[in-house]
């Protein structure tokens, strides 16, 4: 065996291994990779009670530590412009943070006992050396988002909803460049009141808060993979063209084996980029297909140029079915809805597994109005839908219009607090988000 016999063979070792690879990690990705960062009683990082006593209010807090958790006792009173007190977690000193740039989402576990609403602002602050100094920590930047604690104790937040806040920003007059949120030197994470909680006794049982993400984030794996693809489509052709040329003595038949290999090279990157961007289940597309979409049709992933709609939609009991009928029932579930929801919307709106039983629908130049006539006739589609094991599916809509230039995190985010409305109104019906600006 020569050498272009033997360099050829290895090739289709090499070819056969990044297959598997690629497979391997794709998957691993998919389900695994879990990477995990916990702050809590037990955490070992440094818990202090935080109130506006200092900034002249008379609210007042004391943090306990129990074996369920971290207890807060709260009494807030209206003498601060913004009375509020909560939880502060020291993660570094002085310019030192920790890099949290590499999660996706956080959740918090805590037990919520005062009178409604309920709210809490979560304040993450980054050191920065271009506008942060260690003598002045109000110069680290917050970064923060408002929410609910739904009546579980569990809130799943995405880090790409958290935004620097406002008032920090004309406080330190912020450059422009500088006001985009970052979290990979965090020194401090807050946990407070929130802005419109009722005055009185309130008192909180944090058992957690916990940072979500990957080992290896999608892009990141995903670049490998198409960089070792690259450098294994570089060197087949070199080195089947070597071979080829030794043992095929007409230049035609040289010509045709190498197209026949560019072909089949085509054909796997173009399998790949499809796993990339679509849900494999229900081949609607992916978090990374609708940011593809967003970029290649409205020229930015964050901002649609025109009035549209979005709408969410989450299954009804779905995890009733998986326990009583198995996961194979609850992905037939999924796929026979996905098919129904595109044969009944238009060949211009574009449906999003969001995760799990939730899903996105996009709506361009669509009228709120119209889009709750969409989901209304989803829902009564889904009545008449021919389901497994005899089931009866429902679903509930969240609905929100979007005005032009409008950042779409902020819609779907207005889309997801409408579908949880409509969760707590009963289920199977929709709601529809009030026009942004609007007093609720």
């Amino acid at each position: 065996m020569n050498f272009s016999s033997r360099a050829l063979s290895l090739m289709h070792y090499l070819v056969g291994s990044l297959m598997l690879l690629t497979v391997v990690l794709l998957a691993w990705q998919y389900v695994g990779m879990e990477r995990i960062y916990e702050v809590s009683a037990s955490s070992g990082h440094l818990a202090q009670a935080r109130d506006d006593h200092g900034d002249g209010g008379a609210s007042r807090a004391r943090l306990v530590s129990t074996r369920a958790g971290l207890a807060l006792d709260c009494e807030l009173v209206r003498q601060f412009a913004w009375p509020y007190c909560g939880y502060s977690f020291l993660l570094g000193q002085g310019a030192n943070g920790i890099d949290l740039s590499g999660f996706d989402s956080f959740s918090v576990e805590l037990d919520y006992d005062g009178p409604p609403p309920h709210m809490l602002r979560a304040a993450i602050r980054n050191f920065e050396p271009a506008i942060s100094t260690v003598d002045q920590w109000q110069s680290q930047k917050i970064n923060e988002i408002e929410f609910t604690v739904p009546a579980s104790g569990t809130v799943h937040i995405p880090l790409k909803l958290m935004r620097t806040a406002a008032w920090w920003n004309a406080a330190q007059k912020v450059p422009l460049l500088h006001t985009d949120v970052r979290i990979d030197n965090v020194t401090q994470i807050e946990l407070y009141t929130g802005s419109l909680d009722a005055m009185g006794h309130h008192r909180m049982l944090l058992r957690a808060i916990r940072f979500h993400g990957k080992w290896i984030s999608q892009n990141h794996l995903l670049m490998l993979l198409v960089g070792l693809w690259c450098c294994c489509g570089i060197m087949w052709p070199l080195l089947g063209l070597a071979h080829y040329r030794t043992q095929l003595g007409s230049s035609k038949a040289r010509l045709a084996v190498l197209s026949g290999i560019n072909r089949a090279l085509e054909l796997e990157a173009q399998e790949l980029a499809g796993q990339a961007y679509t849900d494999p289940l229900t081949g609607a597309l992916n978090r990374q297909g609708l940011r593809d979409l967003l970029l290649k049709q409205w020229k930015t992933p964050s901002l649609l140029a025109e009035p549209s709609a979005v709408m969410f939609v989450d299954l009804d009991h779905f995890k009733h079915i998986n326990d009583q009928h198995g996961h194979a029932a609850g992905d037939e579930v999924l796929r026979r809805f996905a098919a129904m929801v595109q044969r009944e919307m238009r060949a211009t709106d574009k449906l999003v597994r969001w995760g799990g039983e939730e899903f996105l629908i996009l709506c361009p130049t669509t009228a709120a109005r119209h889009a709750q006539a969409l989901a209304e006739k989803l829902r009564a589609a889904m009545q008449l839908q021919d389901w497994p094991a005899g089931l009866q599916v429902t679903a509930s809509f969240g609905v929100a219009g979007i005005d032009g230039g409008e950042d779409i995190g902020e819609a779907i985010a207005r889309a997801d607090a409408a579908l949880y409305r409509a969760k707590q109104g009963g289920r199977n019906r929709v709601e529809t988000a009030p026009v942004l600006g609007a007093r609720v």
